[in-house]
């Protein structure tokens, strides 16, 4: 009776005002252009598209913004093909390009990126994957960028999401790149050339059913920035090779030592287990990940993780193609997973989107975290379509009760959620450092989504409290990637992991930042180290972003069998 009259209030209540989002981009002078191949799609390289990564590339305390780009397979010699881009923050939605001048600018045809100190020197260094060789920039400590040759992370394949953690404990940060399919030009039929090529009448680009597949990377990170590849040593290859479209580091059994989830498409999903820091297991079908409910793969793309319900084990969320639903997989206190998307509210509100990127955050500040989703089609064929919403879509934003129920609200969240392009790749930070999220999402073949948040009502703005923290390593990586931070506002335990990338192809702010709504203190800072170290810190500010350094806080002892 208490539950039913919790979900009934849930469902019934207005919530408050809550706050808007407003598209920015021709404001912020942030004018990039995505390409990815011709406008008729006609081959599968040219509809994946690109992430985006939000990261303070020179130190100054704001958020930057990195946008992959793609290519054109038609590019004439002498042409300047597509380049990536970076834009500095120069203050509150005022934006630059200085792609050239930070030595960026990557003219190869890029996917997924992620940044992460990988020489723990006290700056981020920015990974990209690319279909061709992926490329390794080293920060030199102001923002500008050298390319690292010989880094050993040059994979050669289509690598689409990719990700840093330490999976070895040697306080260096790792890399994990999910690899799509092998594309040959000069094999691959054009779209209209293959009868079977074929979607609700229409002809489309051929795959990924019929090419080959291709497997993922592991590179160990040895120091300095000199990385090996460990995906035999540690069974990534193990396993038949599968469409790899999303990553995530994500610690499924609270042993410490981060696992990998990879999102695959049209093809079982894959978890690998992390035995002692010295090899994975593939374990997706035993713990529940691999497949949905019905025991059946789906097309999925990105994944993100979250601990909605404030049990401290993280839900896994995954995006998939249309006429399928999106998946969450529950934790179970078993260490198990339980497709729980019915149940969540998530189900019917994505069963005709396509969806790519994703994320958990706390739109309205209000404590419990929602979950942004990014749509878009891959053939403009879409259009024509009866059943489909169309190749140009909405994204959506989901309210999170803090049980493990959402409900879609996306009308409400204002005009930028009423723009409709074919998003991929989407990331969440604080851009104009007033405390609260923003989101962009890239768009195939066109600008950007730059939301601000405009906070209102109860649930967000000055009412609103916040606490933000970042995490500087001593035994762990500088970074602390891998970290949860946990806090004690209003007698209630949060909890946020410090990730690199996620999503697809993408990467939020790496700082951890708590909405608490009207609670007007935080009583009590803890931080699991993936060093193995637990400590406490004073109470700090709220409205601020409070540095953690390892080592400085009060030991907490381990209590076995509690958290």
């Amino acid at each position: 009776m208490i539950l039913a009259a919790v979900l009934v209030s849930f469902l019934a209540a207005p919530g408050g005002v809550l706050p808007t989002f407003h598209d920015v981009a021709e404001r912020a002078g942030i004018d990039f252009v995505h390409s990815c191949g011709s406008r008729e799609k006609d081959f599968i390289l040219e509809v994946n598209g690109s992430g985006v990564v939000l990261f303070d590339c020179d130190g100054d305390g704001d958020l930057d913004i990195y946008f992959a780009n793609g290519s054109r397979l038609d590019l004439k010699a002498g042409e300047t093909p597509p380049l990536d881009a970076l834009y500095r923050n120069e203050g509150p939605w005022r934006f630059r390009e200085v792609s050239r001048a930070a030595g960026l600018g990557d003219a190869r045809w890029s996917c997924g990126a992620a940044a992460a100190d990988v020489d723990n020197d006290g700056d981020l260094d920015l990974f990209v994957a690319n279909f061709g060789p992926d490329v390794l920039y080293l920060n030199r400590g102001d923002g500008t960028f050298d390319e690292k040759t010989g880094a050993g992370v040059e994979d050669p394949r289509w690598g689409s999401s990719c990700s840093f953690a330490d999976v070895d404990g040697d306080g260096f940060v790792d890399l994990f790149v999910a690899n799509y399919l092998e594309f040959d030009r000069a094999s691959v039929r054009r779209r209209g050339e293959d009868p079977a090529c074929v979607y609700k009448g229409f002809p489309i680009f051929c795959g990924p059913g019929g090419l080959p597949a291709a497997h993922d990377s592991l590179f160990l990170n040895r120091g300095g920035a000199a990385f090996i590849d460990a995906s035999d040593s540690w069974g990534v290859r193990g396993i038949p090779p599968a469409y790899g479209l999303g990553v995530l580091f994500v610690d499924v059994n609270r042993d410490g030592r981060p696992d990998v989830f990879v999102a695959n498409d049209t093809m079982a999903n894959h978890l690998f287990l992390n035995e002692g820091g010295r090899k994975f297991i593939e374990a997706g079908l035993y713990l529940g990940l691999a497949y949905n409910e019905y025991g059946t793969p789906q097309a999925s793309m990105g994944v993100a993780a979250g601990d909605e319900r404030g049990v401290g084990r993280e839900d896994i969320f995954i995006t998939n193609y249309e006429d399928d639903t999106n998946t969450y997989h529950r934790a179970d206190e078993s260490g198990l997973f339980t497709d729980a998307t019915w149940p969540s509210g998530l189900g019917e509100p994505s069963y005709k989107h396509l969806a790519w990127g994703t994320f958990f955050f706390d739109a309205d500040l209000d404590g419990s975290l929602d979950l942004f989703v990014a749509n878009g089609h891959l053939t403009p064929d879409a259009d024509r379509m009866r059943s489909s919403p169309g190749y140009r879509q909405r994204c959506q934003l989901f309210l999170g009760d803090g049980t493990g129920r959402f409900r879609e609200e996306t009308d409400r969240f204002g005009p930028g959620f009423a723009v409709r392009r074919s998003f991929r790749g989407a990331a969440a930070g604080d851009l104009d450092g007033d405390g609260d999220f923003d989101v962009v999402a890239s768009a195939i073949d066109e600008r950007p989504l730059v939301l601000e948040n405009r906070g209102a009502g109860p649930g967000g703005g000055p009412e609103a409290a916040w606490a933000a923290f970042r995490l500087r390593g001593t035994r762990s990586n500088r970074d602390g990637i891998g970290a949860r931070v946990r806090v004690l506002a209003a007698g209630r335990w949060r909890e946020h992991v410090v990730r690199s990338a996620s999503g697809y192809a993408s990467q939020c702010e790496m700082a951890a930042r708590f909405g608490l709504g009207s609670t007007q203190e935080v009583t009590r800072v803890e931080v699991e180290w993936p060093s193995g170290l637990r400590e406490a810190f004073a109470a700090p500010r709220i409205r601020t972003v409070t540095l953690l350094v390892e080592g400085t806080g009060k030991r907490v002892e381990r209590e076995e069998g509690k958290r």
